[in-house]
């Protein structure tokens, strides 16, 4: 007898609850399903199955067998499907959208180094902001900011990068070094509209010590407010303004002392998650595992890079994401 063929047949029966349709899912006629069913019953010296006129119920000795078989025979699977995918390369094009900002300055960098990995695998990039736009839809694969709903995509959670306040040394010495999050209302502070047309205007900042945990938001003022954050970085480089901002997406600019960071002994808040969103159908593709893997392990490297924590992003939205005003300070005044 063939044990490993008699154990898929006994869990497709199970699952389906008739030897025919196990044959079916199978590949197989009905007769080898049932000789190798009972020969498994023979050999164990057990009923496995009740048989009437609806079809397969799991005796209690079945249904044992069975929570016990499961499990091993997928890891049999899993352990098979991944010395296969390793000698395997992968092909085609895979259709990559996302959060335009965080592609540029995060992802685009570093794909010689994924393509010299896997030269026979073609990239096309798109710029998605929101996970319900048309674009999306045309993608394998996206990586997106956001408290987005899944739906039916699969989501994947990746490290939460927290963002800084900054500035340009020439701005903070014209204007002054806030030494509280209060002192930013003073400030010409650069604001993000987001995909869902908030304006972020509400900055929370966090500080644990003695007496406790102190959360104190500002809503900030300042004369542009933008969707694209490119714009708002570029204002900042040029002495106009403060920003909040994930470090990766700045790291040059930090690095070299043309933005230098406030308020580092506060903690801001309500960073916005990211993820990787694919279609259930899509999971066994050997060309959106790879690259999945490597935005994961990017982001991973840029977390110990800010030396941030990784947490969960969709279940933590801020209670103003909630609300329906146009700006997040509304929330303060409307709950």
């Amino acid at each position: 007898m063939d044990k490993l063929k008699a154990l898929q047949y006994f869990l497709a029966a199970a699952q389906t609850g008739s030897l025919s349709a196990a044959a079916r899912q199978q590949g197989v006629t009905l007769q080898a399903v049932a000789k190798l069913v009972g020969a498994l019953e023979a050999q164990l010296g057990a009923t496995l199955f009740q048989r009437g006129s609806r079809g397969l119920t799991l005796t209690a000795d079945g249904a044992q067998y069975a929570e016990a078989c499961a499990p091993l025979l997928a890891q049999l699977q899993a352990a098979d499907d991944g010395l296969r995918q390793a000698r395997q390369r992968p092909q085609g094009t895979l259709v990559v959208g996302g959060t335009p900002f965080f592609l540029q300055h995060c992802i685009v960098p570093v794909l010689p180094a994924f393509h010299a990995s896997y030269p026979d695998l073609t990239l096309d990039l798109r710029g998605v902001l929101h996970l319900d736009e048309a674009a999306a839809r045309d993608c394998d694969l996206l990586v997106l900011h956001g408290w987005f709903e899944a739906g039916d995509w699969v989501r994947r959670e990746l490290p939460l990068i927290p963002q800084v306040t900054v500035a340009t040394p020439t701005y903070w010495q014209r204007h002054g070094m806030p030494r509280h999050p209060r002192d930013l209302t003073g400030h010409n502070c650069l604001s993000y509209r987001n995909p869902y047309g908030k304006l972020l205007d509400l900055w929370r900042y966090r500080q644990v010590g003695a007496q406790g945990e102190v959360i104190e938001p500002v809503v900030v003022r300042g004369w542009l407010h933008s969707n694209h954050r490119d714009h708002l970085v570029e204002l900042a480089l040029a002495d106009c303004g403060v920003l909040r901002i994930g470090p990766p997406t700045v790291q040059t600019a930090l690095d070299s002392g043309r933005l230098v960071p406030a308020l580092l002994d506060w903690e801001l808040m309500d960073a916005p998650p990211l993820a990787i969103y694919f279609k259930p159908e899509q999971r066994r593709t050997l060309r959106l595992r790879v690259f999945a893997d490597f935005v994961a392990a990017r982001c991973d490297e840029l977390l110990q890079w800010t030396k941030g924590q990784r947490q969960s992003g969709i279940d933590g939205r801020p209670a103003w994401h909630r609300g329906t005003g146009r700006r997040a300070s509304s929330w303060l005044t409307h709950g």
